[in-house]
């Protein structure tokens, strides 16, 4: 059985690095460009984790994190200095990130830590 992560950015780069990097035979990875489609399809197929990006067109990670169930465990993505968010994040993740910062809170995460 996989693991299944949502990640939403508006920057496709940034998606199509997070699938490559993170794809396996144990983890699905979807990746959305579009934040209402995003929040459309988490709503309907909820993920294990969704990885929020922060600044979107039109609207914010935190917006974003407020229109979804809040038992999905999410996590901001930012380059800002300093985010102030309504809505309750497992963890905040500053850009640029590594790849094993975002595996040890996959684990973290999969596995109750």
């Amino acid at each position: 059985m996989s693991y299944n992560i949502y990640y939403l950015d508006d920057e496709e780069t940034l998606c199509e690095l997070f699938e490559d990097f993170l794809a396996s035979d144990n983890i699905k990875i979807t990746t959305f460009v579009d934040a209402e489609e995003a929040i459309k399809v988490t709503n309907e197929f909820p993920p294990d984790i969704i990885f929020i990006d922060y600044r979107l067109i039109g609207i914010t990670g935190d917006e974003v994190a407020g229109r979804i169930p809040e038992s999905i465990p999410k996590i901001l993505v930012t380059g800002e200095l300093a985010v102030k968010t309504k809505n309750k994040f497992y963890n905040i993740v500053n850009k640029p990130f590594s790849f094993n910062e975002i595996e040890t809170l996959i684990d973290e995460i999969q596995h109750g830590a």
